[in-house]
């Protein structure tokens, strides 16, 4: 499986990676309480930081200075303030590479919300109806997917995975999530491994390989041979294995990170421009 979808994922995409970043850009308890997230409430503990443009401006000038990057993502919560985040965005495009894009990584909002986003500059969203969506999270599946119809609907990239992945899931659960990608036509397709922080509530169950991880993108790219709209295939977080197993994108973090327990990201678990270029050409692919 893992041969066949590499073979083609090279074809499909000549070769070619799509290098992303993501900071982000504020931390606090989270009313979604999502049994995977170290910010969820009832474990998240530590102070409650804003949004503070002026530091994520910077942030962004650094990240994006080498224009690698191919699209910037600027990561909320749950929660969030529209007009700041209006106001972030005006700012970062000042001084990111016109070629970059700014995509958001937010919660539920509507759909007049994404209008207002769009006319801001943003050109995508990430966004997905999680597994075991509304059992291990307060949140239902069916307003995931609206949000999803909305970001669609506005005709932003809709940037898409399967996730988080933990031992306990199973093939089918896998193969729902999966297939939903595709049928609502994501610009991005992507697996992620949950990541246990201490005291999460799904410690219990462990925390799948890389091994399993590479297998789960490789269905991913079978599977998503042909949805039409599909841009690139990410392995998160990044690693080799994936990149040779269908998966040809991964993302560069910095600032607040739901998996890390460090203020900031980039002296955690979150990786260097550098490192995942040299990750993407030592799997075979180009910029």
């Amino acid at each position: 499986m893992r041969l066949e979808a590499n073979a083609l994922s090279h074809r499909r995409f000549h070769d070619t990676s799509l290098l992303l970043g993501q900071i982000g850009v504020e931390r606090h308890a989270c009313p979604a309480s999502c049994k995977f997230c170290s910010f969820s409430e009832g474990v998240f503990h530590d102070s409650r930081i804003n949004v503070d443009i002026p530091t994520i401006v910077e942030m962004a000038k650094a990240f994006c200075a080498t224009g690698e990057i191919k699209a910037l993502f600027l990561m909320s919560m749950h929660d969030f303030d529209a007009p700041i985040l209006c106001k972030l965005v005006e700012k970062v495009r000042g001084v990111i590479p016109e070629k970059t894009e700014i995509v958001f990584n937010i919660g539920d909002c509507p759909d007049a919300w994404w209008k207002e986003f769009k006319a801001a500059g943003v050109s995508g969203a990430y966004h997905v109806c999680r597994l075991r969506e509304g059992i291990d999270s307060q949140l239902a599946p069916e307003d995931r997917k609206a949000t999803i119809r909305a970001i669609r609907g506005n005709g932003l990239k809709w940037y898409y995975c399967c996730e988080p992945i933990g031992p306990e899931h199973t093939n089918e659960e896998l193969a729902d999530a999966i297939l939903l990608g595709n049928e609502l036509g994501c610009f991005q397709h992507a697996a992620m491994a949950r990541v246990n922080f201490p005291g999460s509530p799904l410690a219990k169950y462990g925390e799948i390989s890389k091994r399993r991880l590479a297998q789960v993108v490789a269905a991913v790219t079978l599977a998503s041979e042909d949805n039409p709209e599909l841009g690139s295939i990410a392995v998160h977080e990044p690693d080799f294995p994936g990149l040779c197993s269908g998966a040809n994108s991964v993302y560069a973090e910095c600032g607040f990170n739901p998996r890390d327990l460090e203020t900031h990201t980039e002296n955690g678990r979150g990786n260097s421009v550098a490192k995942m270029v040299s990750m993407l050409t030592e799997a075979g692919w180009r910029p």
